[in-house]
């Protein structure tokens, strides 16, 4: 949920309850319109129906696909215009691999020239190492991703076209940060989901959502895994089996086993994890038997590890990606640097297709602790739109301070640093101290990333609700 600028953001914090579930409402019947129209429809059936087709088809499917979309880049894009044509995809490994720094350097040139044919937005993406890049998206794009997700809702049973009951635990900040007293939650009465806010989370707020969870009974629970993990610690205690619930899905970052144990044991319900990104160019989902699917019908996925080699079954390797959905802002072998395992038995339990994923590694954040007792388990959102950022690391060494960790691009300013500040306090409150420390580089660990939030005061394994 978005609420455009500062002069929106007030009158909505100002506004009492009934007045905020009006804008939800408004603001979900807008993205009901760009979600869910035609092209959603005709791809969702298509997933029904290729979901169980053989990987050989799949491949082939994939592959044209992608052949397509590349020489489509070569044709109208600048950034690829030196490239010749191709008509069989081992020749993708012609093309350099690129990272978020290249992107970002070269945004304009990736951008096709007849773009003015597409209809588009734009979109953005921090990532967990508060880098940002914004592109534009198509609206076929857009509804292709949902069409995605709706298939993985429905391998749960889950209908979300008959606007099932959903309790979202995202990054929305749908209640002002230093609020202290109920709600911490918005009804978005167009999609029918209730949305509740991941920056209230201390002890004795906890019990409250938990309160309004079970009185909301919803079908499916989605959200990030670290805030659904200090529900289910709360819900052992104080909630009961839920009647309507089928299903927990997690996204956004790693799950982590002690979190899915927690979930499962509390909430009676198996947890179903999606992998995704901003740029819409991997897909990677878990179906009822607990495998994961990298779904070929997305993307076209090479998994290398550090020589640039195939990874084999059993081994890791980077996600390198050239996602054919987005002809808006095409994408070849782009290395997102999330880094998975192959599973070393690649024949599937549930007889879905697609490259079997042993593990997810990679997007593991701390907490934020606040004064007033709050957890909040995930704030990249507040670089989104700071593109003078080359790389953030956010520091807490004490409880009434965070500390931002910056390295600058060129054009950095202080109102760059202003609006930052100001999402920081949007999510965390006015009570933290915010300490701004600018470098020239942040080291990295053994596996060549860095961590986004390191928290020396507590130890996220380690909660205790």
């Amino acid at each position: 949920m978005s609420y455009g600028n500062m002069i929106t953001r007030k009158i909505y914090f100002h506004s009492p309850g009934f007045i905020k579930n009006i804008f939800a409402t408004v603001y979900g019947y807008i993205q009901i319109h760009k979600r869910y129209g035609s092209y959603f429809e005709n791809y969702l059936r298509f997933l029904w129906e290729s979901q169980f087709w053989d990987n050989s088809d799949l491949i082939k499917y994939r592959d044209i696909k992608a052949i397509e979309f590349i020489n489509f880049a070569i044709k109208h894009s600048a950034f690829y215009e030196n490239n010749c044509p191709i008509n069989d995809i081992n020749e993708i490994k012609k093309f350099p691999i690129i990272d978020k720094q290249i992107v970002r350097r070269n945004t304009m040139e990736i951008i096709p020239r007849n773009i003015k044919e597409f209809k588009y937005k734009f979109s953005h993406t921090s990532g967990t190492t508060g880098s940002s890049l914004i592109f534009p998206i198509t609206y076929e794009c857009f509804q292709r991703e949902y069409a995605f997700r709706a298939l993985h809702y429905q391998w749960s049973g889950v209908d979300l076209k008959k606007k099932p009951r959903i309790a979202i635990f995202a990054g929305h900040p749908v209640a002002h940060p230093d609020r202290r007293k109920p709600p911490f939650w918005v009804k978005d009465g167009a999609n029918n989901w209730l949305i509740f806010s991941s920056y209230h989370l201390s002890v004795e707020n906890l019990k409250i959502y938990i309160k309004k969870l079970i009185d909301f009974n919803p079908e499916l629970i989605h959200g990030y895994p670290s805030t659904i993990y200090l529900l289910s610690l709360v819900f052992k205690q104080y909630g009961h089996k839920m009647k309507s619930l089928k299903s927990v899905y997690t996204a956004s970052e790693t799950l982590l086993d002690y979190q899915r144990k927690s979930i499962e044991d509390a909430f009676q319900v198996k947890v179903f994890n999606w992998y995704g990104n901003s740029e819409m160019c991997a897909n990677i989902v878990e179906c009822e038997l607990g495998e994961l699917h990298l779904k070929l019908e997305h993307s076209f996925v090479e998994i290398l590890n550090d020589k640039n080699e195939e990874a084999k079954p059993g081994e890791e390797g980077r996600l390198v990606c050239t996602g054919f959905g987005n002809f808006a802002f095409p994408l070849i072998r782009y290395d997102i640097k999330d880094i998975v395992r192959l599973s070393k038995n690649q024949k599937s339990k549930c007889g879905r297709g697609g490259i079997i994923i042993e593990e997810i590694i990679g997007r593991v954040e701390d907490y934020v602790v606040t004064p007033d007792g709050r957890y909040i388990g995930r704030l990249d959102h507040i670089f989104k739109d700071s593109v003078n950022v080359r790389e953030a690391q956010l520091i807490q060494r004490d409880v009434n301070e965070l500390l931002i960790r910056i390295v600058p691009e060129k054009g950095y300013s202080s109102e760059d640093e202003k609006k930052i500040f100001d999402e920081v306090k949007l999510r965390l409150g006015s009570s933290m101290r915010i300490r701004f420390e600018y470098v020239d580089k942040i080291e990295r660990e053994k596996n060549g990333k860095f961590r986004f939030v390191i928290n020396e005061v507590l130890n996220a394994n380690k909660l205790s609700v």
